[in-house]
């Protein structure tokens, strides 16, 4: 992705927030995707065309799924913008999205995502030691073709005034850029990373608080 591309892009799904609705409506599966090609759409403009004749339910679906997938391809692109982040030169490749400090077999796949319903009762435990989450995340991840476990990176966001907003925070680029920056500058492969088989993951939280302001917390990397 060029800054051109990225401009463009980030503008367009900070307009959508409020449109894109907050809720899956289905469980992600292979059955569903395939109705249509949603990896060659490059515009909302495109996706409603190609989502007319389907259910209100199945259009949900696809609009919040393409919502998450363009994020991720902002994110991934914030990233990269570090001079020690490198994005997979193979889009084919589905082991990992960046690396950082090559050679170090830093290779990670990025997946942005709240803090479920079944640990918010105890937000500050799951901040201080997201562990359990984590493995919730492996063990619940998608049966789907695209199924695999990976090293992982969980962009948490989570706002204190209102759940709804976390589409807000995941379009917060200016946010999200310099919290990257600092996460790509304190990596190494000597961090605590949180280990589930043989891969290994970290969070980074991105936080609005009650008082309007924002923060974020990384768990393995300091």
């Amino acid at each position: 992705m060029t800054e051109t591309e990225f401009a463009q892009l980030s503008e367009d799904l900070q307009s959508l927030v409020k449109l894109v609705p907050l809720n899956w409506g289905f469980v992600q599966n292979d059955k569903l995707d395939s109705q249509i090609d949603l990896f060659n759409i490059h515009s909302f403009i495109e996706l409603e065309r190609q989502i007319t004749a389907l259910s209100d339910e199945s259009k949900n679906y696809f609009r919040r799924r393409w919502f998450m997938w363009k994020n991720a391809q902002c994110d991934e692109h914030l990233f990269c913008t570090n001079t020690n982040v490198t994005a997979n030169p193979n889009l084919k490749d589905q082991t990992y999205d960046i690396e950082f400090n090559a050679n170090e077999n830093l290779r990670f796949d990025v997946k942005g995502t709240v803090i479920p319903k079944c640990f918010r009762n105890k937000i500050d435990v799951i901040i201080e030691d997201p562990t359990e989450m984590v493995n919730y995340f492996y063990y619940k991840q998608s049966t789907g073709v695209r199924s695999n476990v990976q090293n992982r990176l969980f962009l948490i966001h989570h706002s204190f005034r209102n759940q709804e907003r976390e589409r807000m925070l995941r379009c917060h680029w200016v946010l999200k850029k310099e919290i990257y920056k600092s996460y790509a500058a304190s990596i190494s492969a000597n961090a605590n990373f949180i280990k589930f088989n043989d891969a290994k993951a970290d969070v980074i939280f991105i936080f609005e608080n009650l008082d309007k302001t924002f923060t974020h917390n990384f768990f393995a990397v300091k």
